[in-house]
């Protein structure tokens, strides 16, 4: 193999793994944080008003983000594959892998965001409350007390979606994993399949040590 194509599909596979990663990261960023906090707000003595439809909504979200998590990937990533082919017209590439990753990821980073919320101690909603503060600011206070154990969280969760892309590689979604599966597998270049092994491990190693910086950095302040 040439050296113009064993760089061209290394960095080829390269955007399409940080696409995968960073791209839906996005989408599970916002939908996390939009379940965990509704899972956070409507518990008992909690943001939202105590009362039988708030009860009977906690459950009922609780209920299908845990039903969702619980799914394992690789199942889900067939089951999804009718969806997938409908919406994006393939199921081969890296595009086709993001319903799957985002709809995998974005329970499992729920649960964090609601888990990080609730390690706020209940005298800061109590004082809060005391003082006669809005909705919306209690809401920016329990964040901000939250905000290192989020921003841990949401590297963990960027780390998994790794292992996720991995196991999508199986079904030809591109990427690093992807590269590396095929080499590995038929033996045509092992140099390229090592590469690949080794650039993954770099980019979980980035994301966890600026994940972990940026957390203590918050602790600090």
């Amino acid at each position: 193999m040439g050296d113009h194509i064993f760089w061209d599909l290394f960095f080829e596979a390269l955007q399409e793994t940080l696409f995968l990663v960073f791209g839906t990261g996005l989408f599970v960023l916002v939908i996390g944080l939009i379940i965990g906090f509704f899972l956070y707000a409507s518990e008992e003595n909690s943001i939202m008003k105590n009362s039988l439809s708030t009860k009977v909504f906690h459950r009922v979200l609780a209920t299908v983000n845990d039903v969702a998590r619980s799914i394992p990937f690789i199942i889900l990533l067939i089951l999804l594959i009718p969806f997938t082919r409908s919406i994006m017209g393939t199921m081969l590439g890296a595009k086709a892998a993001l319903p799957a990753l985002i709809i995998s990821a974005s329970p499992f980073f729920a649960r964090v965001v609601h888990m990080a919320l609730k390690e706020v101690p209940r005298e800061t909603l109590e004082a809060a409350n005391s003082l006669g503060a809005s909705t919306k600011t209690i809401v920016y206070i329990v964040f901000k007390e939250a905000m290192s154990s989020l921003v841990t969280g949401y590297t963990l969760t960027l780390v998994t979606l790794v292992g996720f892309m991995s196991a999508a590689a199986v079904i030809g979604a591109g990427g690093l994993a992807y590269l590396a599966y095929e080499y590995g597998k038929f033996g045509n270049n092992d140099q390229l399949m090592y590469l690949s092994i080794f650039t993954i491990l770099f980019i979980v190693f980035i994301i966890q040590i600026t994940g972990d910086f940026i957390a203590r950095k918050i602790n600090h302040n």
